[in-house]
């Protein structure tokens, strides 16, 4: 009976350890996935504002300067990164879901960045591929 048991015990934690490992997996594929967006809105603000000469020279330093001092502790924000942010979002420019890339104008810049509405971030339910890791060119 204790043997028994002891096998019951076994498989109980396999199964809850093997879901808590899956979910842990899932939200960090979820938080890359978010940040990653993050990074393309912030890229694409800084692309149009800059590119535009909306900004002078020294902008992406002193916004830097800026954010450190409003959300101290802030990390991966430095005039680097952002300069960084701009590239990876002119880099994969082809993602943005308002592209203007096809009339070849940049729209005019608001003051927000929204993350969820201009990239287009294949979900997991989308994906045609057989293995979830492989991204087709289709999802994107």
């Amino acid at each position: 009976m204790e043997n028994y048991l002891d096998d019951n015990y076994t498989t109980a934690v396999e199964t809850i350890k093997t879901a808590i490992l899956q979910g842990q997996y899932e939200a960090a594929k979820g938080i890359n996935r978010i940040q990653l967006a993050v990074y393309f809105g912030i890229g694409k603000y800084i692309s149009l504002n800059t590119r535009k000469k909306h900004w002078g020279k020294g902008a992406l330093k002193i916004i830097s300067e800026r954010l450190q001092r409003e959300l101290p502790g802030l990390r991966g924000y430095a005039e680097t990164q952002l300069r960084e942010m701009r590239l990876f979002y002119e880099e994969w420019i082809m993602l943005d879901a308002n592209s203007s890339v096809a009339t070849d104008e940049l729209q005019i810049v608001e003051n927000k960045i929204d993350i969820f509405n201009f990239i287009k971030i294949p979900s997991r339910k989308s994906a045609k591929s057989p293995s979830r890791h492989r991204a087709t060119e289709k999802n994107y």
